[in-house]
């Protein structure tokens, strides 16, 4: 059945499906938490709070959406809050930022990346090696680039998007966005020839690069 056949079924009430819905993208969760919070035991925390908040707020995913952009957007959600609490990024206060970025529901009306099934474009690029060597280099970046990247290059969103979510204006957006891509071509260059020779830093770093 696919998710739509078990969002439906949950929401009447089948816990069974809810089970097989949320097992099947707990991954989703956990590796978006993963990538902007770079700490395995810190994402396997939101990932579980991300689950159960998908759970009990099922009613508010609109009718149509697809689930798992719909889980991977609590997760974010969730993931800056933590990383906000621990002061690991700084914010300004917003009077009013976008609906996009301050809902946990539906409110996300752009579309989204793939499921964690599919192979983005960067992973297709650099194949299934690469990307996870990618991923290690994404952690060792400073929290409020890392998150930029990640939520730019990674996600797709857009500046706008990015600033608010970051909860800070469009120039420390870019700026996060720009010293981040030089930061991850300096790690990856740092860390073996193989970036050199293929397309990751390059593609990441431009605008066509997200999704």
């Amino acid at each position: 059945m696919d998710d739509r056949g078990l969002v439906a079924r949950a929401r009447a009430g089948d816990l069974a499906a809810a089970d097989e819905l949320l097992a099947r993208h707990q991954r989703t969760a956990y590796t978006a938490a993963l990538r902007l919070l770079g700490a395995p035991a810190d994402a396997e925390d939101v990932a579980q709070e991300a689950l159960v908040r998908a759970f009990t707020h099922l009613a508010e995913l609109h009718a149509g959406a697809d689930f798992a952009p719909w889980l991977r957007r609590i997760a974010v959600n969730l993931s800056l809050n933590v990383l906000r609490r621990r002061g690991r990024i700084r914010f300004e206060s917003l009077d009013a930022p976008p609906p996009a970025a301050r809902g946990e529901g539906g409110a996300a009306a752009r579309p989204e990346p793939a499921d964690e099934g599919q192979r983005t474009p960067e992973e297709a690029a650099l194949g299934a090696a690469e990307w996870g060597r990618l991923e290690g280099v994404l952690r060792r970046l400073p929290d409020e680039q890392r998150v930029a990247v990640v939520l730019r290059d990674v996600y797709g969103y857009d500046l706008a998007e990015v600033a608010a979510l970051q909860r800070c204006g469009l120039s420390a957006a870019k700026m996060r966005v720009s010293r981040g891509r030089a930061a991850l071509r300096r790690l990856l260059r740092e860390s073996g020839p193989a970036a050199e020779a293929g397309a990751g830093p390059g593609d990441i770093s431009g605008e066509g690069a997200a999704v």
